[in-house]
């Protein structure tokens, strides 16, 4: 686990956040922004079982090195562990907060497990819940460590939940067009297991492709999807988002935490496409 490092995108947006509303790294800080990696950390490992995933960051996925059993309570320790992290933090607050992310994000995955996205605004409420909520909540929790208002802390969670839908949006684009090497997972892993994200239902909508699209060849999806530029227009609708984000961004005076997030917003809109 510590040889695969990740983005750690989480624990960067904690102390952002914080650093953005006036914060000075402190010890509460760090152990909160630890728990949100923490957390993140603990989702993949149980997604990876849920989703009988082979590749994780471009490694072996811990229940097809462990077994099914360790990996599950692998991440069972690592949720343990962030909230071990998140009540040092002085402040109940934070540890509420995360407490009402893991729920929505829990919730979501068994929704979709229960009755998957074959429209639009399944799949919005999906990817919220999945990735969006997460992201929000770190950015918020830089608020609330900083001691700002709940409409501080709200203006960050939308930026925070505008760069997770952003971010779900490039990826779901990239498993048709992205590379293994860059993604650190396997390229058509969402068509080999069938699963509706944007661009296909887009394309089922306009009945370019049948009801069982997955039963094709990825070559004939993917060209189908990138011949009507429905890629395209997914990876637009990505950007529309980030620009959501740099909006409220720019409404914060000047400063080298505002300077990063904003290019954080760049680097996505400009992922290996």
């Amino acid at each position: 686990m510590r040889e695969s490092q990740g983005k750690g995108l989480r624990p960067a947006l904690v102390l952002l956040a914080y650093e953005l509303c006036g914060g000075e790294l402190t010890e509460p800080a760090l152990d909160a922004a630890a728990g949100a990696e923490l957390v993140h950390m603990a989702s993949l490992i149980h997604d990876d079982v849920v989703d009988d995933g082979e590749v994780r960051r471009g490694r072996p996925a811990l229940h097809r090195k462990f077994g099914r059993q360790i990996a599950v309570l692998t991440g069972d320790h690592l949720f343990a562990a962030a909230f071990h992290l998140f009540n040092l933090v002085p402040d109940s607050a934070v540890a509420r907060l995360m407490t009402e992310v893991i729920q929505d994000m829990c919730l979501g995955e068994i929704g979709q497990l229960i009755s998957p996205a074959v429209n639009e605004e399944g799949y919005y409420n999906y990817i919220y819940c999945k990735t969006a909520r997460l992201i929000g909540g770190c950015c918020r929790l830089g608020a609330m460590l900083a001691g700002q208002d709940a409409m501080c802390g709200a203006e960050l969670q939308t930026v925070g939940e505008s760069i997770g839908l952003a971010y779900q949006l490039t990826d779901d684009v990239l498993d048709y067009r992205g590379e293994a090497a860059v993604m650190g997972k396997q390229v058509g892993r969402d068509f080999a297991e069938g699963i509706w994200t944007l661009p296909i239902i887009r394309a089922y909508a306009r009945r370019l492709l049948p009801i069982n699209w997955a039963d094709r060849d990825f070559r004939e999806v993917q060209g189908i999807l990138e011949h009507y530029g429905l890629l395209s227009e997914v990876w637009q609708q990505a950007e529309e988002h980030l620009a959501r984000a740099m909006s409220i961004l720019e409404l914060f005076p000047w400063s080298s935490a505002r300077q990063k997030l904003l290019d954080l917003c760049q680097r996505i809109s400009q992922r290996q496409a």
